[in-house]
């Protein structure tokens, strides 16, 4: 196997429970609960009703089980439905390598799958993150292709820790989740469609796939990143892996979200919501965004996409168009499900104050940028000439902001409630919170089968598929 390889094995069996910190082991969990409830919210989305459709049916020696559906299905899709229930509503944790809690489903579905352990789950997630972030900033989702690489790469590497597979079949499923499955960046900018949710969880399903075909013998190509139109020829032409570097761990890295949109839109909803107590709409002519590159280019209009983001079409667009997200700010004083109704995206009140806001990268804003901080200045411009000014560099959630537990929780249970009731979304939250302490996945299992699903979802054309 190739040098590249050879270090994400070494990682990947030298990882073990009771190495973790207490810190990364409550990191975990915080993620986890999150995570879960991030699925309740969006399970009855139209793309989470197809995913489960797709799936719904199939069998085999690995089954796990599917949000709001009795049976449980091939492990495969059952990662694939439920990624793309957590997803949908782009409430879900940000890192390094986009949305590392993609990963969380997969890793679930087969600790289930295998009847593995709560400790067994924590350790894989804690893998998954370390291997994705540590890909992710070795080079950046920036070059083209999308977040679903990392997530294949980490998965892949958490179930084979899960099985417990031997070395040279770990490697072999690392080789097999990334090799046929490099995934383009255009999900996520222009018009954006239902694919921007499923698409790391069709990550999450092939990397499932690819583990499975490494435990059953299958041998993956040895060089998948230094071989002859491998990864770093084709893909990554400059790479320098550290994993398990010092410091916090990859998953305490990662920012929570107390805003369903796009992560480089948290900050600027912030102060819209902030701005909205200091100056009556009704006075403001104009309400300049000044910000950081980041920003700028995913949901500002800086790739040339101004129109979609000043117009979106889509909900999926409008979660990621900052001028849309800064205007419900400003009129609601929140950011909520409700804000993506169909009916909002036309809401002539609405996109009145949309065409108010401009957005603008500014230099000093982008040099003081992380990757994961997003510096923003609002001017807001009196009727009368005057000014308000806000400004930001990360939001709540961001771990030198971090959420606090009761927060955390209030997001999960607001979200949970919407496919469960109140002492069974109490009662799924306790166990992921215990997971060291279980056994077996059994319990919160048979709660994430019993999540309540519109029957509406099941139409006549998606059973046919």
């Amino acid at each position: 196997m190739d040098p590249i390889l050879a270090h994400l094995v070494d990682f990947v069996e030298e990882a073990d429970f009771d190495s973790l910190s207490g810190g990364a082991i409550e990191a975990v969990l915080r993620h986890t609960v999150d995570t879960v409830g991030c699925g309740a919210g969006g399970v009855a989305s139209r793309p989470a009703g197809i995913a489960r459709a797709v799936g719904r049916g199939t069998g085999g020696t690995l089954t796990a089980s599917v949000y709001g559906q009795p049976e449980k299905v091939l492990v495969d899709y059952a990662a694939f439905a439920n990624a793309t229930a957590n997803r949908y509503l782009d409430f879900n944790d940000f890192g390094a390598s986009g949305h590392p809690s993609d990963m969380i489903p997969a890793l679930f579905a087969m600790a289930e799958a295998v009847a593995g352990s709560g400790r067994d789950l924590v350790t894989a997630i804690y893998v998954a993150y370390e291997v994705a972030t540590a890909v992710a900033t070795a080079v950046p989702p920036d070059g083209g292709w999308d977040q679903g690489i990392y997530c294949s790469l980490g998965i892949a590497a958490a179930q084979a820790k899960i099985m417990k597979l031997p070395r040279d079949s770990i490697a072999h499923a690392l080789s097999l989740a990334v090799v046929p499955s490099v995934p383009l960046r255009v999900t996520r900018f222009g018009e954006l469609s239902e694919w921007k949710a499923a698409a790391t969880a069709h990550a999450a399903m092939t990397a499932t796939f690819a583990a499975r075909l490494a435990a059953g013998g299958m041998h993956g190509p040895a060089e998948p990143f230094a071989g002859k139109d491998g990864l770093l020829e084709r893909v990554w032409p400059h790479f320098e892996l550290d994993i398990a570097g010092s410091g916090r761990t990859a998953v305490e890295q990662a920012s929570l979200k107390r805003h369903p949109a796009c992560y480089w839109g948290q900050v600027p909803v912030d102060l819209a919501a902030e701005l909205r107590d200091r100056v009556p709409l009704a006075d403001i002519a104009a309400i300049d965004v000044a910000t950081c590159r980041n920003a700028w280019r995913s949901i500002g209009g800086g790739r040339g996409d101004a129109a979609e983001k000043w117009r979106p079409p889509t909900r999926e667009t409008a979660d990621h168009s900052m001028p849309f997200l800064m205007a419900v700010g400003l009129l609601d004083g929140e950011l909520t499900e409700a804000a993506f109704a169909p009916e909002r995206l036309t809401d002539p009140t609405l996109l009145s104050v949309v065409d108010r806001i401009s957005v603008t990268e500014r230099a000093d804003l982008t040099r003081r940028a992380t990757r994961d901080s997003c510096p923003t200045e609002v001017v807001v411009r009196r009727i009368d000439g005057s000014a308000v000014t806000a400004c930001a560099d990360i939001p709540r959630g961001h771990p030198a902001n971090p959420m606090t537990d009761a927060e955390v929780l209030n997001k999960y249970e607001s979200l949970a409630v919407r496919a469960l009731d109140p002492a069974a979304a109490r009662r799924l939250a306790d166990l992921l919170l215990t997971l060291p302490e279980l056994r077996g996945l059994d319990e919160p299992a048979r709660i994430l089968r019993s999540f309540q699903v519109p029957k509406t979802l099941d139409t006549a054309p998606i059973q046919q598929l």
